[in-house]
């Protein structure tokens, strides 16, 4: 776990350190999309396409924007759009995302919170014998609060609309003492 905790902090009865109870203040920051179809000039990436750190540098230049400290990105990665167009597919198998190779990336941001319309991750892991690099040094070594499987497609065309890619983020999980994630209800302010 993040800062060092064992996991044997985690047990049957729940998280005893960093519950997800110590983010009931919510948070909120500016949120950063990252829309990576749009980059690419296409409708959504392929189940199993990797993100590489020049789609997210990409993506910043042509927002106009630099992703900062403290902001929550988001990275579309058009999985809804893939899905209307083409059916339900085995997703926790095959799933566009973030590749390892980002983890620096995301570390030189410094980034609070990351979410995506996938899991952060691409599937299947690019890394040989680590299935979900994202998820496994971004929570253990860089604390990053992860949101899986957003609709990130209306933020999309509010962003397109308003021409900008920054908003207000701000997100509230369930108050669940001692638990290690919660649904949440993530929302944009233009």
């Amino acid at each position: 776990l993040y800062n060092g905790y064992d996991t044997g902090t985690v047990t049957a009865h729940g998280a005893t350190r960093l519950g997800i109870h110590h983010l009931r203040d919510g948070i909120v920051t500016r949120g950063v999309l990252l829309d990576i179809p749009a980059v690419r000039g296409i409708d959504a990436l392929e189940p199993g396409e990797p993100i590489f750190p020049e789609d997210l540098e990409a993506a910043e230049e042509r927002s106009g924007l630099r992703v900062r400290p403290g902001d929550a990105l988001l990275v579309r990665t058009g999985r809804w759009v893939w899905r209307a167009a083409h059916g339900p597919w085995e997703f926790a198998s095959r799933a566009a995302g973030l590749d390892a190779a980002c983890l620096s990336w995301l570390h030189e941001r410094d980034v609070a919170t990351l979410g995506s319309d996938g899991v952060s991750d691409v599937l299947p892991s690019r890394v040989a014998g680590v299935g979900m690099p994202i998820h496994e040094i971004a929570i253990v070594a860089l604390g990053l609060h992860l949101m899986d499987n957003l609709d990130l497609d209306a933020l999309s065309a509010a962003c397109a609309e308003e021409q900008r890619s920054e908003f207000l983020f701000v997100v509230a999980p369930l108050v669940l003492r001692r638990g290690t994630a919660s649904p949440v209800n993530p929302l944009a302010v233009f």
